[in-house]
């Protein structure tokens, strides 16, 4: 199983990673705010569908990047512990003169099945603009990556240095994907 996203046409990535469980763990990590933001970003949200997630990107988070102004709010989609959490991902853009704007883009869909003694996460990011696709592949890998060290005892990784890692592969996948979508 590859660690890499995959780019299943313009406006949609996949990850699947295998996590150590139990499954109600790796729940735990995708669902309690406390958890979260070990390994993603400052989170909130109602545990049910029809709930409100709010997400905010803080320096602390997102390796020195973030300010805490920006972010993503949504709606539960679909709520069903310990498998299944999707929520809308609309994302906050500040502009210049700092006010903001707000971006639909897409749904996040996070679904766990036990594999054994593992947790299978696949995490699908759809609906996204494809001017946004690889910068939300790369940060979407990096943060999984962070999710693995985390869920397995380990330290918080460099998101700003795996991203930078990453974000020239997934480029160079869309290029692709762009030549054979009009091939």
């Amino acid at each position: 199983m590859s660690r890499d996203g995959t780019l299943l046409d313009l406006h949609t990535v996949e990850f699947k990673r295998l996590l150590p469980g139990p499954i109600e763990l790796a729940w735990e990590y995708l669902t309690k705010p406390e958890l979260l933001k070990t390994w993603f970003a400052n989170v909130t949200l109602e545990p049910r569908a029809g709930g409100t997630v709010d997400v905010r990107f803080t320096a602390e988070t997102c390796g020195g990047s973030g300010d805490g102004k920006g972010g993503v709010y949504g709606i539960i989609r679909e709520f069903r512990p310990p498998h299944v959490i999707a929520f809308s991902w609309i994302q906050r853009r500040l502009q210049p003169g700092g006010s903001g704007k707000d971006s639909d883009e897409g749904q996040v869909r996070f679904e766990l099945s036990e594999r054994g003694d593992k947790v299978l996460l696949t995490l699908l990011h759809s609906g996204l603009p494809t001017t946004e696709l690889t910068s939300h592949s790369a940060g979407w890998h990096s943060y999984l990556d962070n999710l693995e060290s985390r869920i397995s005892g380990g330290d918080t990784i460099d998101f700003m240095a795996s991203f930078n890692r990453r974000h020239p592969q997934y480029q160079e996948r869309l290029v692709a994907l762009q030549r054979s979508s009009t091939a």
